[in-house]
């Protein structure tokens, strides 16, 4: 079950950068993330708004980084494809970026 916060909980997720190119400042990589997402929509209709059709691939990938501890993922390339016919036509939606951590890290403990 995916975890709601409320006006006054502060969302982890916001703290976490996602940059589609390189950063000025030291890392450490800790991983490479892919996810996908399907959006039953059609993409040139007047009322799509292609801003909300991203926002849940980029927080599946906020929540990988997430799940490592980690700051950032740089890097991101998004694509996507319509597929299916116009009366059953689905966004395919495609991500995936390189997870970073800002902060000196041990690893193994």
């Amino acid at each position: 079950m995916k975890q709601r916060y409320s006006s006054t909980d502060q969302n982890p997720l916001d703290h976490i950068l996602l940059s589609t190119g390189n950063v000025n400042r030291s890392y450490l990589v800790r991983d490479l993330v892919f996810t996908t997402d399907e959006k039953k929509i059609h993409l040139f209709a007047s009322d799509t708004d292609t801003d909300t059709l991203f926002h849940d691939i980029i927080i599946k990938l906020k929540e990988k980084a997430h799940e490592y501890g980690a700051d950032a993922i740089i890097n991101c390339h998004f694509s996507y494809e319509q597929v299916g016919t116009k009366e059953a036509a689905a966004l395919q939606i495609f991500a995936y970026g390189t997870i970073v951590q800002f902060k000196p890290a041990t690893i193994g403990g």
